[in-house]
């Protein structure tokens, strides 16, 4: 039985296109009821969250509401879903080689996402956003991911304790109102593969929507041995009455992965040994699960205000073993310990907001209030410390590597285990895109944030509470934008940020919070399917945990400025572009030991172009693309001391890609080639024993379905 529309229904259906468009994913059935009304296309286009190709017109990260990036005050990157399907990108990694003056910091071995972004930034470090929502889990990226946006500089106004340099929100794929399926399979050179599962559609004419996403993979690792491999199952729900919407997502993953902790220093290079033998053991592995859940509630109070209601919870249990290694011997002995540990984290999350626009004294203001309470929980269990091997006896050399002479992890030392790490925090929030006129917007933001920091660790006798303390901070932010015309906006702002330090294990001394600030002047283009941005930041953090012949104080200062290009649209009628650029000059500014050098896997020259091109073929024969492209990361410091350097290094890609309507609505059949050229490549360093390895030439082949 179909609805009838109310009597009073244009106002009301457009309140309901307002809140379905302040929602990722719900585009289709925006445009369809468009277009079923025929309303004006202006009463949509600035809340729609427009994507054409490899350029976004509006993000939902910078606002928490689709606003146009050209109104923001700030530097904002999409990777689109078409770059995510050209390239087949497979982990954040490989998604953020689209967005400018971003480098690979420490990884723990390869099993977590970790990124430096303008500078500043490492593992577990927070920047890492699901929906909106701080995620507590190693990998971020799966078949559930649309599209991945990107804030760069201070982020904290919205979303609390960060470093400066910016955020990365993973955008998911949402309940669609049309019926879709897609059957898909890939397989690589490296040895395996996978095979995923997208339904979506409506369920009768009761207003829900659903969708359902399952994956598996097992693929071997490239190196000499090992696999990666997880299976996931994500089902989500959507209603939609009126003015009210709902939403309902969960995902649950299982997966085991390899435990990789890469190359060695030696003579301030990395060792020259076979680039694919692993310096560990078999047993050398991350086994765990994830588990994410997402709650929304969305009400149009009347044509102009909206009230969302957001829950999240994400979890991630984990076990981890590793041949750690110790030290390095001249002949090439590799000292390691049997180390491991088993890991629960956490975050909790639920936030009030408020979106609208109100006009005053004739000029309009886009307003967000806000009130949110997190909590974030790290706890390590079982830590296992075994004994350094000998250098002969059980040892391992990394020119001659004979493996299974060092045991699985088995002694527990009770000083390091039951490691509790939390912070709870509770926040007031309020920004404001104040139009002056047609041209200039005044940007103005706080928030008010108060949190508590616990931290406890050690079992039985060796129990000790280091950190136990209550604080406060504000977070101003302000901003100018200057819209010269519609395709030209010029902007500035100040901000800053706060992540709270953690005591000394050692003395229970507790730290003020880091404080970082932020200068930005930026200018964006929007010239006929073409967007580009340039953007020159300053930003400076204090308190940085700094140790001297064993003591540890917050007085430590390090700085980041730079300028950032990105550019990504159509060029011509069949060719499509992206390029980036980025100089990122950093130093440590205050240190006793290291002032004046440089921050580690901070790369001051990056570089990046792709090209994609649709071929001009009869119809008939299909929709053929081509495109590449290569990326450039020049010489990175490999730790504080700048005692060794990781070396420039260039990396290209290319694709071919055919869609018919051979078999369904669409038959896609592509073929992936990274690494084209096989360069060996180091992207990271934990350290002169810890040097992260870059994959060589893979050559994946994908096809799918969609009906």
């Amino acid at each position: 039985m179909t609805r009838p529309y109310p009597a009073s229904g244009q106002p009301q259906w457009r309140a309901t296109l307002l809140a379905l468009a302040l929602i990722p994913g719900a585009n289709c059935l925006a445009a369809q009821t468009v277009s079923e009304l025929e309303l004006p296309s202006q009463e949509i286009t600035a809340v729609r969250e427009a994507q054409d190709g490899y350029s976004a017109k509006t993000a939902s990260t910078a606002s928490k509401s689709s606003v146009p990036i050209m109104q923001e005050a700030q530097a904002v990157q999409v990777v689109t879903a078409q770059l995510i399907d050209d390239y087949q990108v497979q982990s954040l990694d490989d998604a953020m080689k689209f967005v400018s003056g971003m480098t690979q910091s420490n990884t723990l071995a390869g099993t977590q996402d970790g990124f430096v972004k303008r500078g500043f930034g490492s593992n577990a470090d927070g920047s890492i956003l699901r929906d909106g929502i701080r995620s507590s889990l190693s990998r971020n990226f799966s078949a559930t991911s649309e599209r991945v946006e990107v804030l760069k500089g201070p982020a904290s106004l919205l979303y609390g304790a960060l470093e400066p340099g910016g955020l990365i929100n993973v955008i998911s794929k949402q309940p669609q109102y049309q019926w879709r399926s897609t059957v898909s399979g890939e397989s690589t050179s490296f040895g395996g593969g996978n095979a995923m599962l997208d339904v979506t559609g409506p369920v009768a004419d009761s207003g829900l929507a659903f969708r359902l996403i399952a994956e598996r993979q097992h693929e071997d690792y490239w190196r000499n041995f090992g696999t990666d491999e997880y299976s996931l199952v994500a089902p989500s729900l959507s209603w939609t009455d009126n003015d009210l919407r709902l939403t309902l997502a969960y995902e649950r993953k299982e997966y085991s992965t390899p435990v990789d902790r890469g190359s060695v220093i030696v003579d301030g290079k990395p060792a020259r040994t076979d680039y694919a033998k692993r310096f560990n053991e078999a047993w050398a592995q991350a086994e765990g699960s994830d588990e994410l859940v997402t709650a929304r509630a969305e009400y149009q109070l009347n044509p102009d205000w909206l009230s969302r209601l957001t829950y999240g919870w994400n979890n991630e249990r984990y076990d981890y073993a590793e041949a750690r290694p110790d030290s390095l011997l001249a002949d090439g002995a590799l000292r390691r310990r049997a180390d491991g540990s088993e890991h629960d984290n956490q975050t909790q999350y639920l936030a009030w907001d408020w979106i609208g626009q109100s006009d005053w004294l004739g000029q309009r203001h886009d307003l967000l209030l806000g009130i949110d309470s997190e909590r974030l929980d790290n706890f390590r269990g079982d830590t296992y410390r075994g004994a350094r091997s000998g250098a002969r006896s059980g040892g391992f050399n990394i020119y001659q590597p004979v493996y299974g002479n060092l045991a699985e992890p088995s002694v527990i030392s009770n000083v390091q285990s039951d490691r509790s790490d939390e912070l709870h925090s509770q926040s007031l929030y309020l920004k404001d895109n104040w139009h002056l006129n047609q041209q200039w917007i005044l940007v103005l933001g706080g928030r008010y944030q108060r949190f508590e920091q616990l931290f406890e660790q050690g079992r039985g006798d060796d129990h000790a509470k280091t950190t136990d303390r209550q604080d406060s901070t504000l977070l101003p932010f302000g901003g100018l934008v200057y819209q010269l015309n519609p395709q030209v906006s010029l902007y500035g702002n100040y901000s800053r940020s706060f992540v709270p330090n953690a005591s000394d294990t050692d003395s229970g001394q507790a730290f003020d919070p880091e404080q970082g600030r932020s200068y930005e002047l930026g200018v964006k283009l929007d010239l006929a399917g073409l967007s580009a941005s340039a953007a020159l930041f300053d930003i400076e953090k204090k308190n940085v945990l700094v140790s001297n012949n064993g003591v540890s104080e917050a007085a430590g200062k390090v700085g980041s400025r730079g300028l950032e290009i990105d550019i990504s649209g159509r060029i011509a009628e069949r060719w499509e572009l992206l390029g980036t650029y980025a100089y990122t000059d950093t130093a440590i500014l205050d240190d006793p030991q290291n002032r004046g050098n440089h921050l580690v896997n901070a790369a001051r020259n990056i570089a990046s172009l792709y090209l994609t091109h649709h071929l001009a073929l009869p119809s008939e024969a299909g929709h053929w693309r081509v495109g590449g492209g290569a990326r450039y990361v020049g010489e990175r410091a490999g730790d504080n001391a700048n005692s060794f350097w990781l070396d420039s290094y260039s990396v290209a890609d290319a694709f071919i890609a055919w869609d018919s309507r051979l078999l369904g609505d669409k038959t896609r059949l592509q073929l992936n080639v990274r690494n084209l050229f096989d360069q060996e490549y180091y992207p990271s360093s934990g350290g002169n024993l810890r040097v992260a390895v870059g994959e060589p030439r893979e050559v994946r082949l994908q096809a799918s379905v969609e009906f």
